[in-house]
């Protein structure tokens, strides 16, 4: 099947991005973490810790362990880091009202808001899992119009958009979530943005950066 222009055209844009990401560190970043600070070492924690590294460490080697994961850095301050993960439990879990469709899209919408791209990168996949259409993972990755997008998820986009972007919500905005979701299904939906923006806000202070040969959110101006 042969590729349209404009389809090979962002293909090497996406390829260049990623290229000139990883030869173009910031000299503050640390090598492992592609951060400001390092990731936390098991050895440097106490029992307090054990729930985040039993989680986040994929590979448990003894105490030399390196917690990475969404929560690497907030865990420089552990009781931070487990209400954190709480408060995502709480968020996404069981007691949520939100299907995966609208959880996933929430989440897509606070990754962008904050540039977060580790865990849009985690999170894309799941989308269209959950039934979330390209089209409107594409509009919430370029921050572009919801013209033509299905009214469900325009209302997810446009709440998550004016609470995290514009930091005031409309009448409209709201009245439609709740016609949509309820009053509980409207809180949810600042629960799961929320949860996912803490943690994006992070990435901002330390500058994370993606690991090498992994795609980056474009810089795009907030709609």
């Amino acid at each position: 099947m042969k590729l349209r222009r404009s389809s090979l055209l962002a293909l090497g844009a996406l390829c260049a991005a990623t290229v000139a990401s990883a030869q173009q560190l910031p000299a503050d970043l640390d090598a492992q973490s592609r951060a400001r600070v390092p990731y936390i070492q098991r050895k440097d924690t106490d029992e307090s810790a054990k729930r985040l590294f039993d989680i986040f460490v994929r590979n448990s080697n003894g105490p030399t362990d390196t917690l990475g994961g969404p929560l690497a850095f907030a865990a420089y301050n552990v009781p931070v880091a487990i209400s954190l993960l709480d408060l995502h439990d709480g968020a996404v879990g069981k007691s949520s009202s939100l299907d995966a469709h609208v959880r996933e899209l929430a989440i897509l919408v606070a990754c962008r808001a904050t540039n977060y791209t580790f865990e849009w990168n985690a999170h894309e996949p799941a989308a269209v899992r959950a039934g979330v259409d390209q089209k409107v993972i594409d509009a919430v990755r370029t921050n572009g119009a919801l013209t033509g997008l299905p009214d469900a998820d325009a209302a997810v986009i446009r709440f998550g958009r004016e609470m995290l972007n514009d930091r005031k919500m409309s009448s409209a905005t709201f009245a439609k979530a709740k016609q949509l979701y309820g009053d509980k299904g409207a809180m949810d939906l600042v629960a799961v943005m929320s949860t996912y923006a803490v943690s994006g806000f992070y990435a901002i202070a330390v500058d994370e950066h993606a690991a090498p040969g992994q795609p980056t959110l474009p810089t795009v101006a907030a709609h």
